[in-house]
């Protein structure tokens, strides 16, 4: 996850998942390309899921959407009409990541969107499986008939729009925006 920032549609997937396995691994995606940085998005995550004991918060490294192994991932924007290759950061994945934790099953969001994003769900549903590695696709969490998302987040942000905000994230990014970026009205 990206959790750009971390989203009550990132706590409902968490949730989602952590009830289907023993020990649930969220890798927080680590490049500091995004509007929030790393360390604030990954304190973010580790907040959000507290509650929750059979769930562990990991840093994605250099190996899990990286600027490395799937540098689309960071120029999304730009690529939207474009196929891109995801096909080396999920390989790795399965043959290195995935067996030294013991991951039998991928859990992604639906992503109706985005895409980039779409494409490199699709690219783990045709190669994972031949690792023994179920994908299991979760339908996002909707407000209004509209998935919850954090660009949706980002884009209230700029309005300085804390009621919509609040309707989007936990208490804890609320705060946490509150805090960092409102102009004290």
């Amino acid at each position: 996850m990206n959790c750009n920032p971390f989203t009550l549609g990132h706590e409902y997937l968490i949730e989602y998942a952590m009830k289907k396995v023993k020990k649930l691994y969220v890798f927080v995606v680590e490049e500091d390309r995004s509007e929030f940085k790393f360390a604030d998005r990954f304190k973010l995550v580790k907040e959000g899921v507290k509650k929750f004991s059979n769930v562990e918060v990991l840093p994605s490294g250099k190996f899990i959407i990286s600027q490395q192994t799937f540098s689309g991932y960071f120029n999304k924007e730009n690529l939207q009409d474009v196929a891109v290759d995801s096909s080396e950061d999920i390989e790795i994945f399965a043959r290195e990541i995935a067996p030294t934790l013991g991951i039998t099953i991928r859990f992604v969001g639906e992503e109706p969107e985005d895409t980039v994003t779409k494409s490199y769900n699709d690219t783990m549903k045709k190669i994972l499986p031949q690792y023994n590695i179920e994908v299991l696709e979760i339908p996002r969490r909707e407000l209004n008939g509209e998935v919850i998302s954090a660009k949706k987040v980002r884009e209230a942000l700029k309005l300085g729009d804390f009621d919509k905000i609040k309707k989007l994230v936990p208490k804890t990014t609320l705060k946490f925006l509150r805090e960092n970026f409102s102009s004290g009205t």
